[in-house]
């Protein structure tokens, strides 16, 4: 069999299956590499989509606004205390918690026969002594004229006597007389709601409460809610608030803000002293004036006011602002060159906070106004970690 020659560029005699072989070579080469750009393309597609998806946003100009609110009940702002001297038995009782009273109105009657009665005999008594000083002065007067000095002094003696009897007397009538005029009812002194009332048809008061105890409208009405010290911080008193009432078809009330006190003590202002701090020292009792004339007291009532502070220079979201061990940090978004594009990836920024609200936070230093802040991302982000951008 004859052999075939090929000719290769040197112009030398070469087989075919030399040449063969060698095409075969390059074409398992080529391959080779285009395989190999595939898979690299492949796994880099792969890696980018397994990246944690993050959103950014940049560092805006803003102002911060603290809302403070809480709830509590609206109270009268004084109450008065009604009593009578007397604790006769009750008669009748015309009015009952929560109705509105004026001021001049009987509240309560109570039964006087007996005391009347006890009158009438008084008065006989007094009557009876006077009878018995006009005949102690007759007397005196015909023992002087008879010259009996020893009858004289006596007689003078009796008189005195009888004398200081009839003003003890006097003064007796003058009490039960005060007494029927002023205690066979009893009259509110103010107007306002019946908040209390400790009497029933045929008991006698007990000593030991006052009668009736009614809303003295005149002073007004007060709101109370405890807040956290953090928010109360935020209001003063002189400040306008809102106060929102249910029961009155959820009415906005106006009110402002009367003090800023310890829950505990009542005092205005911050709590001193060294030691371990109390469950209350992280709350703020708010003290709020109304005056409505809607409102009895004992209304439940939501207070709400937001206080807008000066502009910020950088405001981010909240959520971005991070904290660890090394206190508070931002991840800004960082790019770079990569083999097959440009790549993200995360850079820690240590920040110092001014201040924040219920959305924004104030970062005084870190940043820049041009950073892009991560603010949320899909999977657990880090620094120096690779991320995308979320579409």
């Amino acid at each position: 069999m004859e052999t075939v020659n090929l000719t290769d560029q040197t112009g030398q005699p070469q087989p075919l299956a030399a040449s063969v072989r060698k095409r075969t070579v390059r074409s398992v080469i080529v391959a080779f590499a285009l395989l190999m750009i595939t898979l690299t393309l492949f796994s880099n597609t792969l890696l980018t989509y397994s990246l944690p998806q993050v959103t950014v946003e940049k560092p805006a100009p803003g102002f911060l606004s603290h809302d403070v609110s809480g709830t509590g009940t609206i109270e009268a702002a004084e109450i008065a205390d009604l009593n009578v001297d007397t604790r006769w038995t009750v008669d009748r009782v015309l009015v009952k918690v929560g109705d509105k009273v004026t001021a001049g109105q009987t509240l309560v009657t109570f039964k006087t026969d007996d005391a009347r009665a006890t009158l009438l005999d008084e008065e006989a008594r007094y009557e009876q002594k006077k009878l018995s000083v006009q005949k102690l002065q007759d007397n005196l007067i015909e023992a002087m004229k008879a010259g009996n000095s020893a009858q004289e002094r006596s007689l003078g003696r009796d008189l005195d006597s009888a004398g200081l009897d009839l003003q003890i007397q006097e003064r007796k009538l003058n009490q039960l007389r005060e007494q029927l005029a002023h205690g066979a009812a009893l009259v509110s002194t103010v107007t306002g709601t019946v908040v209390e009332l400790n009497a029933t048809t045929g008991l006698a008061p007990s000593g030991s409460r006052a009668i009736a105890r009614v809303t003295d409208e005149s002073k007004g009405f007060q709101f109370k809610t405890t807040v956290d010290t953090s928010k109360a911080k935020y209001v003063a008193p002189g400040d306008e608030v809102d106060i929102v009432v249910p029961s009155l078809n959820n009415a906005r009330l106006k009110g402002k803000l009367n003090a800023v006190n310890d829950p505990l003590s009542g005092t205005s202002g911050q709590t001193s002293g060294s030691g371990a701090a109390s469950a209350t020292d992280s709350r703020k009792e708010l003290v709020v004036d109304l005056a409505d004339n809607r409102l009895k007291g004992g209304e439940a009532g939501e207070l709400f006011v937001s206080k807008k502070m000066p502009q910020s220079r950088q405001l981010v979201s909240n959520a971005a602002v991070r904290e660890d061990d090394s206190g508070k940090y931002v991840l800004v978004l960082k790019e770079k060159k990569g083999p097959l594009g440009n790549e993200f990836y995360a850079q820690r920024a240590n920040v110092t906070i001014a201040d924040s609200d219920d959305g924004k936070t104030s970062i005084e230093s870190g940043i820049t106004p041009i950073d892009q802040i991560i603010v949320s991302s899909s999977k657990s982000v880090g620094d120096g970690d690779r991320v995308m951008m979320a579409n």
